[in-house]
Order: structure tokens, then C-alpha cells, then sequence
């Protein structure tokens, strides 16, 4: 899961790696707010229990659910969110669903997640920046990067 946020994370920013350290991080900054700002918005417009993508994928389970028997797909416990077999499950002992749904998922959680804001990088003249790191001089990788995917997990995070 890990490697596939890495990557769609890297395809997102493909173009602004090239630029130079501030430049990439007042764009990350600027990445991160607007995602931030998309999911407070979607929070804050979700009346549900559960926001409104984890209410869809419940209400499609639940879809599912009637046509089962009880059984277990292990679903549950990696989503903590109620599959159709659960929910199947919960409907044969008359049991609601909400208190079967990780809280991480419920409307006030994703308001509380979203709610701190990133604020913008203060001008270059009011950094307070230690004199030895001020004096610290990073110059560019000078080897070249074979095509091609990495070989060795262990190479990822090097330069060929």
C-alpha cells in the first residue's frame, strides 16, 4: 500500500521535482492545501453518519448483503468498515451498523482531521536559520540514473 502512495505521489509531482528546494516545497505546500481544502469542503457537505465516500461503499454492501448468508470474507477486519457479509450478519441479529465502523470513518473525524490549515511558508528574509546550516552547501547528484525501474529494494533511495 505504502509504495502505491509513493508512486501515485510521485506521478502527481513528476514535473515540479525538477525545480529547486523551495520552489518544490511551496508547491507541495500548495498540493497538500488544496487536497486539504477538497476534503474538509466534502466533510463539512456530508450529513450522513459516516462520510459520504464510506456511506456509499456501506449502502453498496448493504446492496450486496441481502443476497448472502452469513459467512466471512475477512473484509471487515481490514476495513472496519461493515462488507455485506457483516452487514448480512448484523441484519440477522437486528444490530445497527454504526457502532461496527472504525470511528476514523464517521463524519466528526474527517472534520477534526481536515480542520488545522497548512499555512504558507513566511518570506525568505524572516527564516530563522541556525549559521551552520546557512553555511551548509548541497550541490547537485552528478551521477547519471539508469532507465528503467530499480533492480534491488535496497537501491531505491540511491542514485546509479
Amino acid at each position: 500500500m505504502t509504495s502505491n502512495i509513493a508512486e501515485s505521489l510521485n506521478a502527481v509531482i513528476k514535473y515540479a521535482r525538477e525545480l529547486p528546494i523551495i520552489e518544490l516545497l511551496e508547491y507541495m505546500r500548495t498540493l497538500l492545501e488544496s487536497w486539504i481544502n477538497e476534503k474538509l469542503s466534502k466533510a463539512k457537505g456530508t450529513f450522513t453518519y459516516l462520510g459520504k465516500k464510506y456511506n456509499k461503499d456501506l449502502e453498496d454492501n448493504r446492496t450486496l448483503s441481502q443476497k448472502m448468508r452469513v459467512c466471512s470474507c475477512r473484509q471487515f477486519q481490514l476495513d472496519e468498515l461493515p462488507c455485506a457479509h457483516t452487514l448480512a450478519s448484523l441484519r440477522h441479529m437486528n444490530e445497527s451498523y454504526e457502532s461496527y465502523c472504525s470511528p476514523y470513518y464517521m463524519r466528526e473525524s474527517l472534520l477534526h482531521t481536515y480542520e488545522i490549515p497548512i499555512d504558507p511558508l513566511p518570506n525568505k528574509s524572516k527564516w530563522n536559520v541556525p549559521q551552520y546550516i546557512a553555511e551548509e552547501v548541497v550541490k547537485p547528484h552528478t551521477g547519471k540514473r539508469q532507465p528503467g525501474r530499480l533492480k534491488n529494494k535496497d537501491t531505491n533511495h540511491t542514485m546509479k
